[in-house]
């Protein structure tokens, strides 16, 4: 399966002052496998950047098929 994600924070349609942003979300890969990568893009998929995985990483055979992700966004 595919890697699924969503953007939780900010919220559909929120108001966010200029500047720099923190995009958090989560991702789901589905069949007890670990998510290595979450890959983002905030202008329609010109252009794509690697967010940072919350936590610590799982021990081998012992992953989550789910993991918080977040990105600082300029």
């Amino acid at each position: 399966l595919p890697v699924q994600s969503a953007i939780t924070h900010p919220r559909p349609g929120a108001a966010v002052p200029a500047g720099e942003l923190t995009v958090k979300g989560y991702a789901w890969s589905g069949g007890g496998r670990e998510v290595v990568r979450v890959d983002v893009s905030l202008d329609g998929g010109r252009t794509w950047r690697v967010a940072r995985l919350a936590g610590e990483r799982p021990v081998p055979g012992r992953a989550w098929a789910w993991a918080l992700w977040e990105l600082q966004a300029p």
